[in-house]
Order: structure tokens, then sequence, then C-alpha cells
């Protein structure tokens, strides 16, 4: 009973320990177990979509169409579904709607609200679009001419993210979306053009289904899903976030460990005068075990409460900020059994054992020495006998004496820092991506055009070029080879080397050369996606791109590569709009709509940053709380005796919490760099998974930015740490020191 009451009597005295240890703890349960909830969500609904809506594993196009003989006959051999995606892109209302024929066998429509097409003058919409665009199941709709009536909305599986173009780096569901109708009524509609969607029943037969499909109807691209951004980077997207917590993480919960596990420590050494009081009244080792075991489990059991209460929500905040790439879609958030029950064992389990080592060491020693308690060390002693000013002396003693405590301070800091950081450059490197990496994106073009099939003569004006995707062995990244003519300027740079490009060689940009390991002079392998032919070229240079992942050479060096006539071009970039027959073209982008559609995705990204800075500057306020308040139990004494000598209480707290003045800038300093190298970390993940390369540097704003939240954060914690020195209650101390 006597050991129950000084448990409470302990957690009375020390509330805002346990309160901050709780909340940290809780912090720390709570990112980890939602970025792998993010992943196992995003992972298992899309899995779940693509498996039950039959998602194409291959999107193709031919030369020689294929009849429905051919499909059927394709399909018998080769254990394939096998389906003509027939479609139309139509202007409305300044947007693009890309009208298809409602497929049958591949890439079923989902229906979310509303009904399935039921007559010839019915028409799904896409969810997200129908919403931005303020459509409703019900209204009247004029798409290529003919009236509409939207009959539900919807969303397709291999239009899970609204990518308009493959090469697009964002999806875009404001401006651009999907119309389903009836065979039938594309067939009145006209003009439409369209491409074949595979999907193996028998994946062992990919390889001999595309070999024939070339040799018969002579393919002219084909494009798997995992390389389709429109289905494959969501799958990559979520990996990419559980691999990039799994570090980030771990380093949070580690810093918490060590500091409540300090704390803890420290507790059970202050009380050594204690122990050996009990152990004199004849308290048995295995019951003090017991009792100081719960200083250690109060906060991991209320930090594990809290963490338990805030998972669910975070996860579903976090999810909601990965599914806002995407097309809309019913969700169940889920929280994986084993991450959970890991995280909610690591507090109790870390905390419990730094507690009982301390409380080892103490009860190892004879009754007399623990009756004594704790004394000065050599280095105290020095100090006292040093002839520096007062207030200096007291706070080089405070950090001296307990050094543990000052690197538990430091690293604290630069953790929150760190967040801090990390959210600040990152916006920087959204901002660069908007001024500088978007024009990449159109080949330093205004214009692009893409032509659903190659052509020889070019009328329009601009440049005309060979724009085709090839594959890597062993990868699952593509990336495509522009051949240009000497008279193309768009696309001329300089190399990494400062020499200018000559369109006779072979130069790959950067972003490729990242994601395939390549040096200027390198030999590299890659093969035709539609032939599987393999061709082996050497690298003259590396030219600076971010954005695309190319190799750039000649026209007449690609053509030959592929096998076609030196004349002809599938694409045109220039510098002016063009008027070209809609018939003709598969895409049309220009760099505003581009621009526009990169801001808006990039909306969400940073509220999600300034939360990540809104964390750190969290983590700094219970850090410094949490230390403060050991500093204040350990100086008591000091606190009483100065109050009896006539300090008032802001110079009793100027020179109790000195010493944090000079911890804290130099924990903010040590999380500099390490906030750049996490930046650098995560940009080089998305980079290498096909995602643009950003580049991670500290900006003079960003740096003060940081600088004032890590002030912010820290004069709130002193503040509130200052309550709590105000109630240290002199004579109590006094009667404590006689005792």
């Amino acid at each position: 009973m006597t050991l129950q009451k000084k448990i409470l009597r302990g957690l009375k005295k020390n509330l805002s320990f346990y309160i901050t240890g709780s909340i940290l703890t809780a912090l720390c349960i709570t990112l980890w177990v939602s970025a792998f909830s993010v992943s196992r969500t995003v992972s298992g609904t899309y899995t779940s979509l693509f498996e039950e809506n039959a998602l194409e594993d291959g999107q193709f196009t031919v030369s020689t169409p294929l009849t429905d003989q051919n499909i059927n006959a394709l399909e018998s051999e080769f254990s394939v579904l096998l389906e003509r995606q027939s479609f139309r892109n139509i202007s409305y209302g300044g947007t693009v709607i890309r009208l298809f024929a409602d497929a049958q066998k591949t890439d079923k429509a989902v229906i979310l609200e509303g009904a399935s097409l039921r007559s010839d003058n019915d028409a799904l919409l896409t969810y997200n679009y129908a919403k931005a665009q303020g459509l409703s199941v019900g209204d009247s709709i004029t798409l290529a001419g003919r009236d509409f009536i939207v009959s539900g909305l919807c969303i397709r599986p291999d239009y899970a993210a609204m990518y308009a173009n493959l090469d697009d780096s964002f999806p875009n569901s404001t401006d651009f979306g999907i119309a389903l109708i009836t065979k039938t009524a594309m067939d009145s509609v006209g003009g439409y053009s369209g491409y074949y969607s595979v999907k193996y029943l028998d994946p062992s037969r990919e390889a001999d289904f595309r070999a024939a499909v070339y040799s018969g109807f002579g393919t002219l691209e084909y494009v798997g899903k995992s390389a389709n951004p429109r289905t494959g980077g969501l799958l990559n997207q979520a990996a990419d976030l559980e691999s990039e917590f799994s570090v980030y993480s771990p380093i949070i919960m580690l810093v918490v460990v060590a500091v409540i596990a300090m704390v803890l420590g420290r507790t059970v050494r202050r009380e050594s005068r204690t122990i050996g009081t009990l152990t004199a009244l004849g308290y048995r080792r295995s019951e003090l075990m017991r009792h100081y075991l719960w200083y250690a489990l109060i906060p991991a059991i209320f930090g594990d409460i809290l963490g338990l209460i805030l998972c669910y929500p975070f996860s579903k905040l976090f999810n909601m900020y990965m599914f806002s790439f995407a097309e809309h879609i019913e969700y169940q958030v889920q929280v994986p059994v084993g991450i959970l029950i890991a995280a909610v064992l690591i507090p109790p389990a870390a905390y419990g054992v730094s507690a009982m080592l301390v409380l080892l060491r103490a009860l190892d020693q004879d009754i007399v020495p623990l009756l004594r308690g704790s004394r000065k060390g050599k280095a105290a002693r020095m100090l006292n006998r040093s002839r520096l000013p007062f207030p200096l002396l007291y706070g080089i003693r405070s950090l001296c004496g307990n050094i543990s405590r000052s690197l538990t301070m430091i690293v604290g800091i630069a953790v929150a820092s760190m967040a801090i950081i990390l959210g600040g450059v990152y916006q920087d490197a959204y901002d660069d991506m908007l001024d500088n990496k978007v024009p990449m994106a159109m080949m330093g073009g205004q214009y692009e055009y893409g032509f659903t099939d190659y052509q020889s003569e070019n009328p329009y004006g601009g440049y005309a070029v060979l724009d085709v995707a090839f594959g890597v062995d062993g990868t699952d990244s593509m990336f495509n080879m522009v051949g240009c003519d000497e008279d193309c300027t768009l696309l001329a740079a300089d190399t990494s080397s400062g020499e200018p490009l000559s369109y006779g060689g072979f130069y790959m940009t950067s972003s490729a050369a990242r994601t395939f390991g390549v040096n200027p002079g390198d030999e590299f392998t890659f093969y035709d996606l539609i032939s599987m032919k393999h061709t082996t070229v050497a690298i003259s240079g590396i030219v600076e791109n971010d954005v695309l992942s190319l190799i750039i050479t000649s026209k007449a060096n690609e053509a030959q590569i592929l096998g076609r006539g030196a004349d002809e071009f599938n694409v045109i970039i220039s510098e002016n709009a063009l008027d070209i027959p809609a018939g003709l073209l598969k895409k049309s982008a220009s760099l505003e709509d581009y621009r526009r559609s990169t801001e808006s995705a990039l909306g969400t990204a940073r509220i999600v940053l300034t939360i990540v800075k809104v964390i750190g500057a969290l983590i700094c306020v219970l850090v410094v709380i949490l230390l403060s308040g050991m500093i204040i139990e350990e100086n008591r004494r000091s606190i009483s005796t100065l109050e009896v000598l006539g300090y008032r209480n802001n110079e009793t707290r100027r020179l109790i919490l000195s010493s944090n003045h000079i911890l804290v800038p130099i924990g903010f300093v040590l999380g500099i760099p390490l906030g750049l190298a996490l930046g650098d970390m995560i940009a080089r993940a998305n980079a290498a998974s096909g995602g643009i390369m950003m580049y991670i540097a500290l900006t003079r704003k960003t740096l003060l930015i940081s600088a004032a939240f890590i002030a912010v954060a820290y004069v709130l914690s002193l503040a509130l740490s200052a309550r709590k020195l105000k109630k240290v209650d002199m004579v109590e101390c006094l009667k404590e020191e006689r005792e």
C-alpha cells in the first residue's frame, strides 16, 4: 500500500513528464502506423480494383487493324482477353473529355453513382471530373454534337489516376475526364481512333503473343501496366511512402526512447536515498523492481492509448492525401495488425528495460551509499572552485553536470529541426519545379502534338521528331528516345561536361542516367517494346533534364533502330500553336496547361508539408518541456536557496534554464544537414522509381522561417516550463534536504 501511494504521489509530482512523454510516444506510434496504413490501404484498394474489373496487362496499337476473327483466334491460341478500345478527344467548356466506347471484357467501369448505360442516349462520366464541372446524374450533356443524359458517375481501372498523356508528370481530373457511351453511339459519333487492351490469362504466353501480333499486324506501340502511370504509379507511390516513413519514423522513435529512458533513469538515481530506506525497511528486491517499473510503464501505457486513438484519424488524413492524386474510389482504411502490435510493444519494452538497468545498478550497492544519496562529481567540485561569474558558472555546471541530458536535448532539437527543414526545402523544391522543371516537360517548346500514327510530311510547322518508348532488361522502367533533325533548336542543350549537344551521338538526360546508373562513355542496352529487338549504343554525354527520361539523338539514328523511313515522325514540338486536324492527334498539350495541372497537384502536397513542420515544432516543444522539467527537478534545492537569497522568479528562471539557450541553437544547426540529407534521400528514391528529380537546397528564406519555427516553439516551451518552476515549494524542498 505504501508503494502504491508513492506511485500516485510521483505521478502527481511529475505530471508534466508523464503528459509530454505520453504525447511524444503517441506521436511516434501514430506516424509509424499511419505510414504503413497508407501503403497497405492504397495497394490493397487498387489491387482489388484492378483484379475485380479486369485491368489490362498492356495496351498496344498496330498498323493493320484486327478483325473480330483475328481477335477470337488470338484469344484462343494465347489464352488472353483482347478488346479494341475506341476513343475520341473532344472539347467541353475549355476542358478535354476522352470519349470511350464502354468496354466489356477488360477495364470494366465501376459505377459510383447512378446506373450503367441503359440506352444509346446514356453516358457515364468519371466521378472527379463530373464534380469539378458541376455535373450530376440526370443532367444533359452535349458530346461531339450529340446530346446525352448522364446516367451515372464512374471510374475506369485503367484511368485510376487521370493522366491525359502517359508522359505527364501529374494527373489532372479537373480539366480532363472520361465519358463512356455504347458502341452503337460511338459509331454514330464517328471520327474516333483506338488501341487494343490485352489481359494475359496465362502470363507465360506474353512474349509469344507480342511476337505474333508484331509479325502479323505490325505493332506500333506497346505499354505494359507497370510502366503506365495511370495504374502502376499509384502502387509505386504507396511503396515509396512506406520506405520513406520506415526510415523517418524509427529515427523519431529512437530519440523519444532515449529522452524518456534518460529521464526515467535520472528519476531512479534521484531516489537512491528512498531506495536505500525502503531496502532497510525490508522491502524485497522484486517489490522494488515492480514498483519502479511503473515509472516507465505509465508514459508507455498512456502513450499507447493516445497513439491508438490517433492512429485512425491520422491514417485517414494521410490516405485522403494519397487518394487525392487518383480518381474517387471507396476505400477502407487498413491498419496492419503486426505493425500496430510492434508499435504498441516497443515503448513499454524500451522504457522498462532502461528503468530496470538503472535500478539494478542502484540495488547492487550497499545500503549505506544509497542512504547517503548522490554526490557531486569531480567536475562539479572543480567548477565550484572556479572564479567565473556566477550566472556563467551555473550554466556550465548544468551542461557538464549531465552530459547525457545535454546530448539528448541536442538530438531532440536536431530531429525537430530536421522535420521543419524537410518541409521547407520541399516547398522550395516545388516552387523550383513550377519555375524551372515544368518547361523541361515540353522538350523546350510551348506546344507539343502527338500523332496517332507515323507521318512522313509536315505541312503544319514546328519541328518534327521521332518519340518512341523503349524498355530496359531487368527493370520496370522505360525511357523515350527522341530523334531530331539538325535544325531543331528547342531540345538543344549543353552536356554536363559543358560541350554542346550533337544529334549525331546518343545523349541521355540526367533523369534517365540516374534511373539506369549510366555515365558518359558507358554502353547502354535497351529493347524495342514492339519488336523486342535489343540494341546497344555508347552514351556520348549527359544532358541536364530532371523531368524527362530520354535519349536524344538524330532522327536518322532512331529511324535505323526502329527500321522506319528517315523522313518519318510521330511528334511535333513548337513555340506556337499549330492548326492540326484533331483526328490525326492522340495528344495535344501546352506549357500553360501543364503548369496549371502541376499547380493543382501540388496544392495537397503543400498542406502535408505544413503538417510536417508543425509536427517538428511540436517535437521541439515537448522535448524542451520534458528536459527542462528534469532540470527543475534536479535543482529544486538550488531554486529554493536562490529564493531565500532574494532572487526573483525571472532571475531564477534565467539561471536554471540558461543552458538550453546554448543547446537549442546547436541542435538546430545539426538538424540542417539532417533535413537536407533526408530530403535528398527521398528525392532520389522518388526519381529512381520514375518520378521527377527535385533539387534539395536550403534557401535563406527557408532557413529564417525554420529558425523562427524553432524559436517560437522554444519560447512557448520555456513559458510552460516556467510555470512548473514557480510551483517549487521552498519550505518543502529544504525540509526534504534535511530529511
